[in-house]
């Protein structure tokens, strides 16, 4: 299925398909390649076909491969222009011309074998053209097959076995696709209106759409500026604060307000990234820091609420672990936070521990470097087996309001 849609996409690329910017465009333009190709394929059958059962090349093979060359020719060119009615045009000529050449030179009259040819012309055309070329093509495919009957009727039958008969065929197939014609052009009208209305419909809501966003991207970095602003005041404040002199305690209260005003300003800039999040283009920023200082802050912030609930907050770090690693600080420390933040809430009695472990890494060329994880485990309630696959959807929990 990859493989299959990775080379369509770069047909498409190829066919300078990717420059159509408006939804209807792109339908026809579509419409325009499958049509020609599956014209190329059927009538190259065709041709073998009717060379084996005539016993050489006649007048037919001749226009076939006029039409083909016609047809084929222009869905090349649409590579440089795309102008629709000129297909619809050409398409419902071609296809006109094509009844024509094999029916009025030997006064055979409707050759029915054609006919399909005619209605799928309207469909053609009804698809690719407007709706003026709709009608002028379904009144020339009426004239078309009038024209057809009368040429029939000045035919001799005098080697046929039923003069009478063959009349009276001739005129019924004239009927059969003039009906057939008449049905089917109004139906296609309205379907092209429908999809036309659609098309600028879905237009119209893809404009909103860009506002909207434009919109809320706007709002974002108004709204991030105004946070921003009074949050580096607290931050300057604090490492004013922190310069002073103050007491082991203090400090470390100093640090936990600094470390979480570190973790705002992340979070206000995820703000900001929202859109570059949404299209899976969100940049790390690694820095260096002490993996176990990191999460010894996150633990100090929960403190106060586990020790509320009863619970025991523990941090265990193995022993052997660089004391400074080169990782994304603030998004590594927004997860595990949300993580302890989940456990404490969740657990009523009980340890919530968070683990650090690691290994050096051996492979060559992965030298001083580090594979580390974190783990964090509560006795809490947990999450039901059948809830596992949705946690990390978006906007999700696991279990609902109601049971929250």
């Amino acid at each position: 299925m990859g493989f299959s849609k990775d080379l369509i996409v770069r047909l498409e690329a190829f066919l300078r398909l990717d420059r159509m910017t408006v939804a209807a465009d792109l339908f026809r333009a579509r419409t325009v390649y499958v049509t020609a190709a599956a014209f190329l394929f059927v009538q190259i059958l065709n041709l073998t076909q009717m060379y084996f059962a005539y016993g050489g090349w006649i007048l037919d093979h001749t226009l076939l491969v006029v039409a083909i060359i016609l047809l084929v020719g222009s869905a090349v060119s649409l590579r440089y222009s795309a102008n629709f009615d000129a297909y619809s045009i050409l398409w419902g000529g071609v296809t006109l011309l094509g009844v024509a050449g094999t029916s009025f030179p030997s006064k055979v009259g409707i050759n029915s074998a054609l006919l399909p040819q005619m209605v799928a012309g309207v469909v053609i055309v009804a698809i690719l053209g407007s709706r003026r070329s709709l009608v002028i093509y379904s009144l020339s495919a009426l004239v078309m097959v009038f024209c057809l009957h009368l040429n029939a009727s000045t035919a001799t039958y005098a080697v046929l076995t039923d003069p009478v008969y063959i009349a009276e065929r001739n005129w019924q197939r004239t009927m059969q696709a003039a009906i057939a014609i008449t049905l089917i052009a109004p139906v296609m009208g309205i379907i092209c209106v429908t999809q036309e209305n659609l098309f600028q419909s879905l237009e119209s809501n893809l404009a909103k759409s860009r506002a909207a966003e434009l919109a809320r991207s706007q709002f974002l970095a108004d709204m991030s500026h105004e946070l921003r602003t009074p949050l580096n005041g607290v931050l300057g404040m604090n490492q004013l604060l922190l310069r002073g002199e103050l007491n082991d305690q203090q400090r470390g209260y100093a640090r936990i307000i600094d470390d979480c005003g570190a973790g705002m300003i992340t979070v206000i800039d995820d703000i900001l990234d929202l859109s570059r999040l949404e299209a899976s283009r969100i940049e790390l920023k690694p820095t260096d820091f002490d993996p176990a200082r990191m999460l010894d802050s996150v633990m100090a912030l929960h403190q106060a609420n586990a020790r509320s609930k009863g619970l025991r907050l523990q941090l265990l770090v193995e022993a052997g672990l660089p004391d400074m690693v080169h990782a994304d600080h603030g998004r590594l420390r927004q997860i595990v936070g949300n993580l302890v933040s989940n456990a404490v809430k969740f657990t009523d009695e009980g340890d919530v521990v968070v683990a650090l472990r690691g290994r050096e890494m051996t492979a060559k060329g992965q030298e001083g470097r580090w594979w580390m994880n974190i783990f964090v485990q509560d006795s809490g309630i947990g999450i039901t087996p059948d809830r596992i696959g949705h946690i990390f959807e978006r906007f999700e929990q696991a279990q609902d309001g109601q049971t929250n």
